[in-house]
């Protein structure tokens, strides 16, 4: 089983009314994949994270993992 917990950061954790959700996989998973069952807007998201990295929509899952989704952030 394939625990994928999501990290909301910024105003994502307004947006989304939380902190953090979870999914569970049988097999590996893309991050698109996560983000469209989570109902997670990828337009939403600026920065993708696993453990650290950056990461693409099509990165592919193998193992439990918490992934951070920063907001686009503006200013000037």
């Amino acid at each position: 089983m394939i625990k994928v917990r999501i990290i909301f950061m910024g105003y994502l954790k307004d947006r989304y009314l939380k902190d953090t959700f979870e999914l569970s996989y049988e097999k590996p998973v893309k991050v698109h994949e996560v983000l469209r069952d989570a109902k997670i807007s990828s337009i939403d998201t600026s920065i993708i994270t696993i453990g650290g990295v950056i990461v693409p929509e099509d990165f592919l899952i193998k193992e439990a993992v918490e992934v951070k989704l920063f907001p686009f952030i503006d200013g000037g």
